[in-house]
C-alpha cells in the first residue's frame, strides 16, 4: 500500500508517517522541504504518483478568516485534483470536530478555513473517495498556546470546552482510517471533557512556569459552551491528561 501524506512535518503529520511506516506502509512524506507545496500546487503530481490513499494533514497558523479560507480551500482543490489524476482510491482529510458548524466557527477564522476545506473536498470528490477524520483538540495545542501568548510569568490560553486527546492517539486513529477498507467519516476524541485552558494550567504547574495562566475568550460562546464536544458516536482514545503530563 502506498500513501501520500501532505503536511508530513506537522504535529500530526509526522506522527502519522511514523505510525504508517511501522505498519509496513510505503509512505511519501509530502512537504515544502521536499519541494511539494499544496497551496501553490507545485510538486503534487509527483508526490501522488502511484498513491492508493492521499492524506491532507496540512496546517496554517492564522486566526484570520480570509487567510484560512483561502489557504485551506485552495490547497484542498489542488490536492483533490492531483489525487484524481493519480488514480488514488481515497482521500483522507484531517479536520476538527464541529468546526464546520456555523455557530462554532462564526467568530473564529481558522475554523471557517477548516469548514471551507471540508466543502471543497465534498464538492470535488464523491463520498466513496472522500473520508473525513474529525479530531477533538490535542493536549499539545494547549502546550503550543502556552508558549505563544506568554508575557514573562503570565500566559493567556484560549477558553475552549472540548474532549482533548493526545496527538499520538489521534495519529493512530487517523492511520486506521487510512489503512482500513471501511467507508464513512470518523470522529475521535479523548476520555474526558475539559477546558483547554485548564490543561495549560496543569502543564504550567508541572513545568514550574509560567506562574500565572489566564483563560481568554476566543470566538463565540459555542467555543466555550460545549460546541466542540462530539454530538454523536466517536472513537474514544485511551490516554488521559494525567498520563500525558507524566510523559512530558
Amino acid at each position: 500500500m502506498r500513501v501520500t501524506v501532505f503536511g508530513a512535518s506537522g504535529e500530526i503529520g509526522r506522527r502519522l508517517v511514523g505510525e504508517l511506516e511501522e505498519r509496513g506502509v510505503d509512505v511519501v512524506a509530502a512537504q515544502r522541504s521536499t519541494g511539494v507545496d499544496a497551496y501553490a500546487g507545485t510538486g503534487l503530481d509527483g508526490a501522488c504518483a502511484g498513491a492508493d490513499v492521499v492524506v491532507d494533514a496540512i496546517n496554517v497558523t492564522t486566526l484570520k478568516a480570509k487567510v484560512a479560507v483561502d489557504f485551506f480551500s485552495t490547497s484542498a482543490a489542488n490536492i483533490a485534483a492531483a489525487a484524481q489524476r493519480a488514480g488514488a482510491r481515497r482521500v483522507v482529510c484531517l479536520s476538527i470536530i464541529n468546526a464546520a458548524d456555523e455557530q462554532v466557527n462564526a467568530k473564529f477564522g481558522y475554523y471557517q478555513g477548516k469548514a471551507a476545506q471540508e466543502r471543497v473536498y465534498t464538492d470535488a470528490l464523491g463520498p466513496g473517495m472522500l473520508r473525513i477524520v474529525r479530531s477533538a483538540q490535542w493536549f499539545e495545542l494547549a502546550e503550543q498556546l502556552l508558549s505563544r501568548a506568554r508575557f514573562g510569568p503570565v500566559a493567556a490560553v484560549a477558553h475552549m470546552r472540548c474532549r482533548p486527546l493526545a496527538a499520538a492517539d489521534a495519529a493512530r486513529v487517523l492511520a486506521d482510517a487510512v489503512t482500513d477498507s471501511a467507508g464513512g467519516d470518523v470522529e475521535v476524541a479523548g476520555p474526558a471533557e475539559m477546558d483547554l485552558a485548564d490543561i495549560a494550567k496543569h502543564l504550567a504547574r508541572k513545568q514550574g512556569s509560567p506562574r500565572w495562566v489566564f483563560a481568554v475568550n476566543v470566538g463565540g460562546p459555542a467555543m466555550r459552551d460545549g460546541g466542540l464536544v462530539p454530538r454523536g458516536e466517536f472513537t474514544q482514545t485511551p490516554t488521559t491528561l494525567e498520563q500525558w503530563l507524566a510523559a512530558r
